[in-house]
This record gives C-alpha cells, sequence and structure tokens, in this order.
C-alpha cells in the first residue's frame, strides 16, 4: 500500500508554538506539520538500534488522530511506483539513534526521508519520524512533513547529532506566487527533549528564486 497524500499545504493550529511574521499567501499557507501520537507496529522487536529500517515497511502521513493513510516498502532504503502518470519515490534519507531512557526503559530514534511525486504536477518535501522501542513494543510517536518544491542550495534539512537539533527548510508561499515559484522558504528548528522534539526556532528567508526576482520579505 503506497502513501496517498503527498503534499501539506496547511499547518494546523497549535502544532508549533511560533508563527512566521512574513504573511503566507491566503491559499497556500505553512507547508510544514508537526503530530504527536503512539502508533504501535505490530509484532514483537528486539532492540531499536540494530534494525534494519533499509528494508522495512514504513506507515506515513499520520493525521491528528494518529492514524496513517498508508504505507511504503522500502528496499535498500529505496520506494518507487512508476506508472504513466503516476509516479511516486521515497528514499531513506538518514537515521539516528537518540539513545534510550532509564525510567522508561525506552529506546529512541529519529528517521529521514525525502519523496518525490509526479503526475499532472510536481512534489517534493521531507518526512521526520521519531521511533521508540519499550517492553518488545515498535511505535512511531511523531512525524514532521515539510515541502521541498521550491530553489534552494542549502540542504533541506538536517540533523546535529550533539545538540540532539533537527533542521528543516520548508517552502513559504508569499501573496501571489505561482506553484512552481516559490519565493520564500520557513527554517524551522527542533531540539530533542528526551521524548519529542520540541520546536525552538522559526524564521523566514528569501529562496534562491525570490532573490533572483529582488522579492522583499514584507512583515
Amino acid at each position: 500500500m503506497r502513501r496517498l497524500a503527498l503534499f501539506f499545504p496547511f499547518l494546523l493550529p497549535g502544532l508549533f508554538g511560533q508563527t512566521p511574521a512574513v504573511p503566507y499567501d491566503p491559499i497556500v499557507g505553512p507547508t510544514f506539520t508537526n503530530r504527536q501520537f503512539r502508533f504501535q507496529y505490530p509484532g514483537s522487536y528486539p532492540s531499536l538500534r540494530n534494525m534494519n529500517f533499509r528494508d522495512f515497511t514504513f506507515f506515513q502521513n499520520f493525521d491528528a488522530e494518529g492514524k496513517p493513510a498508508g504505507s511504503v516498502a522500502l528496499k535498500n532504503g529505496h520506494f518507487g511506483h512508476d506508472e504513466p502518470g503516476d509516479r511516486y519515490l521515497v528514499d531513506l534519507e538518514s537515521t539516528y539513534y537518540l539513545g534510550s531512557s532509564a525510567p522508561l526503559h525506552q529506546e529512541s530514534a529519529l528517521v529521514l526521508f525525502s519523496w518525490f511525486a509526479a503526475g499532472g504536477s510536481s512534489s517534493q518535501g521531507g518526512i521526520a519520524q521519531v521511533f521508540t522501542l519499550s517492553d518488545g513494543h515498535l511505535r512511531v510517536t511523531q512525524e514532521m512533513n515539510w515541502d521541498t518544491h521550491f530553489p534552494t542550495v542549502q540542504p533541506t534539512d538536517s540533523f546535529d547529532a550533539s545538540t540532539r537539533t533537527l533542521l528543516f527548510r520548508s517552502a513559504h508561499y508569499m501573496p501571489g506566487d505561482a506553484r512552481c515559484c516559490v519565493s520564500a522558504m520557513d527554517v524551522v528548528t527542533l531540539k530533542w527533549d528526551g521524548t519529542r522534539f520540541v520546536q525552538t526556532g522559526l524564521q523566514t528567508e528569501p529562496s534562491e528564486y525570490g532573490k533572483g526576482q529582488g522579492k522583499k520579505l514584507l512583515r
């Protein structure tokens, strides 16, 4: 079963603690989401650190109630669905072991993905999921999605293992932006607090297209 929804144009209120000062296009609002839940995978798992996520079936695109829209079965870190007018690719970018919590007897890990979809038009983005393992029960407890369909010379996501800080860049459609031409990007920073990633920063910067067009980040 493949993941169903590919583009995440709106941020639900309260999911992030900050909102950017630069206005969004009234039709396409924030293009990143952050949801927390407790979805348990079937079966029993001995160790999170030793899991082979590159050959694993991931549930993705969780709604506000913690229900996934679908799943992708990775083989050697890749999933591909290619039919006329319907192309969907997912790649596992990296996995980071976040350690264990002695009081909870729980291991945690961060898994980063990139995806690309093309049909009548194309979209692309990133996904970050937090996995926990306790008493053999594997759960995904947090999922973050962002839209990378914009030009930038900077990485669209990164993770600093020393500070356990996740950063991603998501398209910021300013008023009047066409789907192909995104003027800005939201730079979102989140820090691991031992159980989840908490947003610590949000800044809007011009995209390469915005710079080339001389767009001003009006506030």
